[in-house]
C-alpha cells in the first residue's frame, strides 16, 4: 500500500480511511524500523509512531484497536494509557503531558501521504 511519490510515502487512498478507522504501516523513522498508526478523527487525518510513551509497546499490542471503548481517545491496549487523538498528548496520570511522536502528513489528490523528513520507506519487510 505504501509507495514513494515526490519524497512522500503513499499511505492509502483517502476513501480507505473512514472516520475513527486506522491502519498500521511499517516504515523507517530516523533509520530504525517502526510501525505508525494513521487514522481519521473529526474529519482530519493524523499519524503517530505506534509506540506508547509508558513502555516500548505498540498501542495495538494486545488487540487490534487504538481507540478507547467510546472511540473518543487513543488508548494503549496493554496498560490503558490514553491520549488526545488530535495532539498525541497523554491524559493518564502516569504519563500526563508526554506525547506520542507525531508524523507530518498530507491529504491531496484523494490520497494520504506521510511527508515527514525523518521517515523513509521500509525496504523488504
Amino acid at each position: 500500500m505504501m509507495a514513494t511519490r515526490d519524497r512522500r510515502l503513499l499511505v492509502c487512498a483517502s476513501e480507505c480511511l473512514s472516520e475513527k478507522r486506522h491502519i498500521i504501516i511499517d516504515l523507517l523513522y530516523k533509520g530504525e524500523l517502526h510501525s505508525a498508526i494513521v487514522f481519521r478523527f473529526n474529519g482530519k487525518v493524523f499519524a503517530y509512531l505506534n509506540r506508547c510513551v509508558h513502555m516500548p509497546r505498540t498501542l495495538n499490542c494486545e488487540r487490534d484497536a487504538i481507540f478507547d471503548e467510546q472511540r473518543a481517545l487513543l488508548r494503549c491496549s496493554m496498560h490503558g494509557i490514553v491520549y488526545e487523538p488530535e495532539t498525541g498528548t497523554s491524559l493518564s496520570t502516569l504519563c500526563q503531558g508526554e506525547r506520542l511522536q507525531a508524523l507530518r502528513l498530507s491529504e491531496a489528490d484523494d490520497h494520504i501521504y506521510i511527508n515527514d523528513k525523518h521517515v523513509s520507506r521500509a525496504q523488504d519487510i
